[in-house]
């Protein structure tokens, strides 16, 4: 554990402009941590990323990887009709494969999936994809003309898309991973891509399993600032009183546990996570401090401490 912490944080720098040693860290981390969240009722290795090494990205990528991608993986298999040639391109994936999830998209420039006499083109854009260039398989979230809501789900092998599909989000956080848009000119799938499973359930999925990510990250980002008050600590900055982080992480972790059997069991997530109220000020309090410390700070920090902006950058 401590060998695997210990590469996170000494390739920090190199990952930002090598998605190649990204993916060599994830393979580490993912043989250490399975990336099935129902194996981490408690002691999430987000958690520990997040807090340990400063690396908010490598944390939020295994959150996609566990809470978003193997879950929807798995209801895809139980819920779609038996397909020889979906199931074959579906057992590829294992413990250490990066996958994405494509969703989150613009409304007036929503996927689109059309049918044609030899399967189906999709057409749109998708504004976030964690895990981008890296990822080996991608799960679309699309509509067919004249739907007004996401009613299918694609899946593509991320190699096979042109060069050009998956332009790089050069974003000021989480610069550890890659993150790209999804560009879909005319894209081809085959029928089989396309399991068929009922539409209600595919939004009523996207939905639950995207609480529980927002729930991890949350957790993770609390964690996180365990380690942004250390890292500025050690620049000779000390915060202005910031309450007790911890028992806010305790809170939160509490909720996690209870969002995850709920996820499990259930169709719906009806537990809350702790007030953004409580979260912002104290946020506020670190980002005043990292722009006082910024000059002084050490690059491989100064890139990590930056996602102290995340929800910032997000809304943006």
């Amino acid at each position: 554990m401590t060998e695997l912490l210990e590469l996170i944080k000494s390739t920090h720098l190199q990952r930002i402009s090598d998605i190649h040693e990204q993916k060599k860290v994830w393979f580490r981390l993912s043989e250490k941590f399975n990336p099935d969240i129902k194996l981490y009722r408690t002691g999430r290795p987000s958690v520990i990323i997040a807090g340990e090494t400063g690396d908010l990205g490598l944390s939020v990528l295994w959150i996609v990887q566990a809470t978003l991608t193997r879950p929807i993986l798995n209801e895809i298999i139980l819920k779609s009709e038996d397909d020889e040639d979906l199931s074959l391109m579906l057992g590829k994936i294992n413990q250490n494969s990066l996958c994405a999830l494509a969703h989150s998209e613009s409304p007036k420039e929503p996927v689109v999936l059309s049918k044609t006499a030899g399967g189906y083109l999709l057409n749109g854009e998708k504004k976030f994809i964690t895990a981008g260039k890296n990822s080996g398989m991608m799960f679309v979230t699309c509509r067919m003309p004249g739907d007004e809501k996401i009613s299918r789900m694609a899946v593509i092998n991320t190699a096979e898309l042109p060069a050009d599909s998956l332009p790089e989000l050069e974003l000021p956080i989480m610069k550890s991973v890659s993150h790209t848009k999804l560009v879909l000119k005319d894209t081809a799938v085959q029928n089989f891509q396309v399991p068929r499973i009922d539409p209600a359930f595919t939004r009523r999925m996207i939905k639950k399993y995207g609480i529980l990510e927002r729930a991890l990250i949350l957790e993770s980002f609390l964690s996180f600032l365990l380690y942004a008050e250390k890292s500025l600590f050690l620049q000779g900055i000390e915060l202005s009183p910031t309450g007790d982080i911890q028992s806010l992480i305790e809170m939160q972790s509490v909720s996690v546990a209870k969002q995850i059997d709920e996820a499990v069991y259930n169709d719906r997530i009806e537990t809350e996570n702790i007030g953004l109220n409580k979260l912002f000020p104290l946020i506020d309090i670190f980002k005043k401090a990292y722009i006082k410390a910024e000059h002084i700070l050490p690059e491989t920090e100064k890139v990590k401490l930056r996602d102290l902006f995340l929800f910032d950058s997000l809304k943006g």
